[in-house]
């Protein structure tokens, strides 16, 4: 069956998991701006938690060039949608664009939730949000007074490591292929969380240093995501002490991280859930109102084929 469209100057709008037969002049939209965005994921999560709310509102992908985005912001608003979220390339970009920008996502830069209100277009990140809740809500593990090892610190890295510091870490440790990316992230850390003790990991053995010392692993790189990708961490470094997350989760949420994390005992957290808690904590500024998270979950792993 030929999904539904609706054309404009951004390109087709791809409606997924939402009737856009009953649809009306008093329905409201949203949407995710992304180049491309049609593997995204967020249609059909965020039409099913919009549903259950009993609200009149559709979310659809919106294929939107780099050069464009500016006048694509502008339309959306213009066209009365509640809000929009951003993904590559945007969420930097965008920074610039927006009336307001919170502070959080200032400190982390990049945005990924964009809400439309008469005091102007509003700037958020949920992805520091949505990994925090998923790491606490799925394994039990507190963040304050935590004793992090985080492996990248690219865009959704930094995204993390605010949302740890924020949380009450105590320490956090980071890898990154690049040391001096790692560097610049922890000097913004030490600016804005300046208890936070902060390691930038560059050797083999302060690698095995920190995660014998580190109670949570959580890899913020894309490593997993094609087939033959390494690990990115040595999984002879895993301990049953450890709570693992990956924030990879496609073409499989059960990632090579995560198998060699559960063969060492480790409780392991898929990142699956930071998708959906951030989609929800998007939906919480938008509407004021509680998404229903397990529902999100339970529509990515259906969408996935991994129930």
């Amino acid at each position: 069956m030929t999904e539904p469209r609706v054309f404009g100057r951004m390109g087709s709008i791809r409606a997924s998991e939402g009737n856009v037969d009953d649809m009306t002049a008093r329905t409201r939209l949203l949407g995710v701006m992304g180049w491309p965005v049609e593997h995204s994921l967020s249609p059909p999560m965020q039409n099913a938690a919009i549903e259950a709310l009993g609200l009149d509102w559709r979310y659809v992908a919106l294929p939107v060039r780099p050069e464009d985005l500016a006048e694509a912001l502008r339309g959306a608003r213009a066209m009365g949608f509640v809000g929009v979220n951003l993904t590559i390339p945007h969420k930097q970009q965008a920074m610039r664009l927006l009336d307001r920008v919170d502070p959080l996502a200032a400190a982390i830069g990049a945005v990924n939730t964009v809400h439309f209100t008469a005091q102007g277009a509003c700037g958020y990140n949920t992805d520091a949000d949505g990994y925090v809740r998923t790491v606490e809500q799925e394994s039990g593990y507190s963040f304050r007074g935590g004793r992090v090892l985080q492996v990248g610190a690219g865009g959704v890295g930094r995204a993390m490591a605010f949302g740890a510091a924020r949380a009450g870490a105590a320490s956090l440790a980071i890898v990154n292929r690049d040391p001096a990316r790692a560097r610049v992230l922890a000097a913004d850390l030490a600016a804005t969380y300046p208890g936070l003790r902060i390691q930038v990991v560059e050797s083999a053995a302060e690698r095995a240093a920190a995660a014998a010392g580190a109670d949570l692993i959580a890899n913020a790189t894309s490593l997993g995501m094609k087939p033959g990708d390494p690990v990115c961490l040595p999984p002879e470094l895993i301990r049953e002490q450890h709570v693992v997350f990956d924030t990879v989760y496609t073409p499989d949420p059960q990632t090579p991280l995560l198998r060699a994390a559960r063969e060492r005992g480790a409780r392991c957290v898929e990142g699956l859930g930071m998708l959906a808690r951030q989609g929800a904590a998007a939906l919480r500024i938008w509407s004021g109102r509680e998404p229903d998270e397990a529902l999100m979950v339970r529509v990515l792993r259906r969408h996935l084929g991994a129930e």
